[in-house]
């Protein structure tokens, strides 16, 4: 049993954000998440820090709060972003249509944005379409939104917050309040209670209210995305028109992520990309950047958005829902949702607001102003951590560009581990001793290990041996979490063709006949 001020539920942007804030005001709070941080919506998304531009037609206060945030994570989160900038760009004469009501809405709502020519629009990307009618500019970037999440939960834990992952959590009732959750973790189950229990879990809000007999109208929404193994756009590109399937492109390290789609679905548990989706998204790519027919879709995911409200999953809102449910006659239970990446400090900071005000704490958000682990003072130059860890230029560079001010402090190891995205030994052995992994699937997120064009077919085993050899995994474990890890790549077979899909087949029988190791639900 343990007594807490806070304790929220889900592991996501949003409920790290709010660790981070509650634990800057002094506020003891505990996050539960049942699987990795950033393992949900979090980190099955597009990585696009939004400028605003894409709403600020349609959905004012939305747009305007991406604005704003987008400036304050540039400044607080350098590390985890790469400002590219964004272009929005009509490929066809009836896309003029909107552009005029897209000038005023980003002007109107602070959107940050310039009218180029189409002749500067292709000189910056000489791949965009050659037909394209008009281009503007804007303020979008790319994101790394696994870093973002674990630099916010270092934070919360350098200022006396606690964590726990893999614990599925149900909140306790009683006498019309919710005093706090009930964990299951590895068999045990424990009573963790706290004066309020926030509900930040994304598509499962609902479900999670549910639990404690309140009823909100969270309609969670998939969104389906692809990677492809080549990146020829150093900026984000955007289809000018009102938001639509498969209109944006966001360069991200070596690759490029395409999306999204936008479905209602019942149960947001186990969702899986169709064909038909990616079939969708390859097309509209296509129309911005016609060299996508040629590239090679390394993989897809899908994630799902909690959308409230009512319209169609494109017209509905992308704002914030917080709820105060003591309004309900339930005491000690507060909702937050909706949003997007790029406002997951805002949402953080009003519902941090508002915990406080019930606590008594007067302590006020500084989250905005204080950088995160990694952007908090200058970088290492790349010499120092090429000798540090016998590295090439290209991957000190890498590791330089994750860990900003922080890079130094992973262990002295050499080695390349996975050639594909660049990621050493010293990476691997980080995450495991200071960035919370607890297997090879937390190593993925967290430094992009088997994201590449391998897929991890040349570097997962390597990655185990560095488990048993570094971090004293029996190898039992280590072979568990390999077959973990292949288990999670391998499930998409169903939507690859060609290239990719010869390459998967090729691992599978590479794995099988080398170390016994089949796909889940294959008989031996």
């Amino acid at each position: 049993m343990s007594k807490f001020e806070v304790i929220i539920i889900g592991g996501g942007v949003v409920g790290s954000g709010i660790l981070r804030d509650l634990s800057l005001r002094g506020v003891h709070s505990l996050l539960i998440e049942r699987g990795d941080f950033a393992s949900e919506a979090s980190g099955k998304n597009h990585g696009l820090l939004h400028s605003g531009a894409r709403y600020a037609v349609n959905d004012p206060e939305s747009a305007r709060e991406c604005a704003e945030e987008n400036i304050i994570l540039k400044k607080i989160a350098q590390h985890t972003i790469e400002d590219t900038g964004g272009l929005f760009v009509a490929t066809e004469e009836k896309d003029l249509e909107y552009l005029d009501s897209f000038l005023k809405g980003c002007s109107k709502n602070k959107v940050e944005h310039k009218e180029i020519t189409v002749e500067e629009a292709l000189e910056r990307e000489p791949f965009l379409n050659p037909g394209i009618k008009a281009a503007v500019w804007v303020n979008d970037a790319s994101i790394d939104p696994f870093l973002l999440v674990v630099s916010n939960v270092l934070s919360a834990l350098q200022n006396g917050a606690d964590v726990l992952t893999y614990s599925n959590a149900r909140p306790m009732v009683e006498n019309g309040a919710v005093t706090g959750v009930e964990t299951l973790r590895n068999g045990k189950s424990e009573k963790h209670f706290s004066e309020i229990v926030i509900n930040a879990t994304g598509a499962w809000t609902g479900i999670v209210a549910k639990q404690v007999g309140v009823d909100l109208n969270i309609r969670p929404n998939k969104g389906t995305l692809v990677v492809l193994n080549n990146r020829v756009t150093n900026h984000v590109v955007n289809h000018l028109r009102p938001p639509s399937d498969g209109d944006i492109i966001v360069p991200h390290y070596s690759t490029m992520i395409l999306g999204t789609t936008s479905t209602y679905v019942e149960n947001p548990d186990n969702i899986l990309p169709e064909k038909e989706e990616i079939e969708k998204i390859m097309k509209e790519g296509v129309e911005m950047l016609p060299i996508v027919r040629n590239s090679r879709i390394l993989r897809a995911f899908s994630g799902v958005r909690p959308l409230f409200g009512e319209g169609s999953g494109r017209a509905a809102t992308r704002g914030i829902l917080l709820v105060d449910h003591e309004e309900e006659g339930m005491r000690g239970f507060v909702t937050i949702s909706g949003g997007k990446l790029t406002t997951f400090r805002l949402m953080a900071e009003l519902v941090s607001d508002l915990v406080s005000k019930k606590l008594g704490a007067t302590a006020k958000c500084r989250t905005a102003d204080e950088p995160l682990p990694g952007s908090e003072g200058t970088p290492p130059l790349l010499e120092e951590i090429q000798k540090r860890f016998q590295i090439n230029s290209l991957t000190a560079n890498e590791i330089r560009a994750k860990y900003g001010n922080l890079s130094l402090e992973m262990p002295q190891k050499e080695g390349l581990i996975c050639e594909c995205s660049l990621v050493s030994r010293a990476e691997i052995i980080h995450c495991f001793k200071n960035l919370l992994a607890k297997n090879l699937r937390d190593v993925k997120r967290r430094t992009r290990l088997g994201m590449g064009t391998c897929q991890g077919q040349f570097c997962i085993h390597r990655a185990a041996e560095v488990m048993v050899e570094d971090l004293n995994f029996s190898v039992s474990e280590a072979l568990k979490s390999l077959s973990e890890f292949l288990d999670e790549q391998w499930k998409i077979s169903h939507i690859l063709e060609g290239d990719q899909l010869r390459q998967l087949l090729f691992a599978k029988v590479m794995f099988e006949m080398v170390g016994n190791i089949r796909h889940r639900g294959e008989s031996k």
